[in-house]
């Protein structure tokens, strides 16, 4: 018996079997199709062909009202209807189209199917549907046969059959190898779930193979995959959770001989992190790194990872992923540098997807430090530098007490000129009591000029009690030549110099004490 001959018996055992069965199932759906005239116009060309097992290709389809169409296998010839189906086309639009190609054993709704591909030679049977209730998805399966029945002419289904052969692709050398699969641990339902993988070539040659995708058992993209000797490529497909119930499902990319699967866990919902206890300093100098700390917690039962960021001044500094166990928690650490940080107050953060924390800072110029040099008490005139009381011109140096013109320094008592002036009244110092040309207690010795004689024995100035230039040096307030004047008691040679205490001459002409 020819090719002919075999294809005129199979496609009339066809659709004597299927007008038979759907006649019972649907007979009221199917009667109204005969009657109707845009039921006997479509018509299908399916030749012999050799195939992969994956796939078929219909010539050609011309359907009025436009359609799908259906792939049976032989078990049609048995009577089964909806059984023998292992593939429909996507819906086309009314009018002739041609080379339809058609996925065997997936993307069928209402189908499950025990095999991926065909793996004998085999009679096909190609079917042109009708989409009867114009919702473009196939639902003759999912339906029992009452939505979207065949076009049919005098009570007969429009077929056509064709010898398919299946010829297994040979290749030289190792299966493609994967690797790299990368997709989220958990999702929440609804969400799509993304899924990555990378496909090696490892042989010398170049190759084309056969890479599917499978979820929770089924194939959901299958696809030929050519790669050059030593080449890689990547791969992506995404999964629809919404219509998932929250469980755990095992899904995987795979070769001929090599695969990588996983496990994802869809659940009804994914709780944030949550953020706690952010602990910085309050104020930094500028200059310094700020190392801040925070509690992140997952409060989810399953282990999963979420981002978290950590801001400064609302900039963003570092986003870092945080792995963590269902109801267990972990301290994070970030730091940032305040090189060139204009000093200011500023608003840090730590963030998770819903929740966070903030704080405030300061950073401080380096000056704003407490004083420990420049002018203040440890630097310029102060108590310890430049001109205060150990330095300079103060009570330790230059012309005071120890130093100088002062009491154990040039003019005074144990130096130079004797300890009582000729000029002085109560002259005990070459020109002062306790300094150049004054008392001990800043009044010259006639009660003369000189109430306050330049700040007497405070210490705290060059130019004061202790020092040679006073208001009771020179000028004085009262008279021209002060009690304790330039031309005091003493001379600096110890002799009188003929001057008085209230008139420029001192009462004594000759110091006793003088040298």
């Amino acid at each position: 018996m020819d090719v002919a001959t075999r294809k005129l018996i199979a496609v009339a055992l066809a659709a004597v079997m299927l007008s038979s069965v759907v006649g019972v199932v649907g007979a009221q759906e199917l009667r109204p199709q005969v009657a109707s005239s845009t039921n006997t116009d479509a018509t299908v060309a399916f030749s012999d062909q050799t195939t992969d097992g994956t796939s078929v290709t219909v010539d050609s389809v011309n359907m009025s009202d436009g359609g799908f169409v259906v792939i049976h296998d032989d078990s049609l010839l048995e009577g089964e209807v909806t059984g023998s189906v292992i593939g429909v086309s996507e819906y086309l639009e009314p009018g002739e189209t041609e080379n339809v190609s058609v996925t065997l054993f997936d993307g069928v709704p209402g189908a499950t199917f025990n095999q991926t591909e065909l793996t004998e030679n085999q009679t096909l049977i190609a079917m042109p549907h009708r989409d009867t209730n114009a919702n473009e998805t196939y639902d003759f399966i999912a339906t029992n046969g009452s939505e979207d029945g065949p076009y049919v002419a005098n009570e007969t289904a429009i077929t056509d059959a064709a010898n398919v052969s299946v010829e297994t692709q040979q290749t030289a050398g190792e299966s493609f190898v994967i690797a790299d699969l990368s997709a989220p641990a958990v999702i929440e339902r609804g969400d799509t779930l993304n899924v990555t993988a990378t496909i090696e070539n490892p042989n010398d040659e170049a190759d084309t193979q056969t890479v599917e995708y499978r979820f929770d058992g089924n194939v959901s993209v299958r696809e030929e995959v050519s790669l050059e000797a030593g080449e890689s490529t990547a791969i992506s497909t995404s999964v629809n959770t919404s219509e998932l119930a929250a469980d755990t499902y095992i899904h995987g990319v795979y070769t001929r001989t090599d695969g990588q699967p996983a496990q994802v866990q869809v659940v009804d919902e994914i709780a944030s992190f949550e953020v706690t206890g952010l602990s910085a300093p309050d104020a930094v100098t500028a200059g310094d790194t700020i190392t801040v700390d925070a509690t992140i917690e997952n409060s989810n039962e399953f282990a999963i990872d979420q981002p978290v960021q950590f801001r400064f001044n609302g900039d963003l500094i570092e986003t870092r992923n945080v792995d963590l166990d269902g109801e267990s928690s972990t301290t994070v650490q970030f730091e940032i540098g305040t090189e060139g940080t204009p000093p200011g107050t500023y608003i840090h953060s730590v963030f998770s997807n819903d929740f966070g924390q903030d704080a405030i800072i300061t950073v401080e110029a380096p000056d704003d430090a407490p004083p420990t040099d420049g002018e203040d008490d440890g630097d310029g005139d102060d108590a310890e530098d430049g001109d205060d009381a150990e330095d300079g011109e103060d009570g330790d140096d230059g012309d005071d007490a120890e130093d100088g013109e002062d009491a154990e320094d040039g003019d005074d008592a144990e130096n130079g000129d004797d300890t009582q002036d000729s000029d002085d009244s109560a002259g005990e110092n070459g020109d002062d009591a306790n300094d150049g040309d004054e008392s001990d207690d800043g009044t010259d010795s006639d009660g003369g000029a000189d109430e306050d004689n330049g700040e007497a024995d405070d210490g705290t100035d060059g130019d004061d009690a202790a020092d040679g230039d006073d208001e009771a040096n020179g000028e004085n307030t009262e008279n021209g030549d002060d009690s304790d004047s330039n031309d005091d008691e003493t001379d600096g040679n110890g002799n009188d110099d003929g001057n008085t205490s209230e008139d420029g001459d001192d009462q004594q002409s000759d110091s006793p004490e003088d040298g």
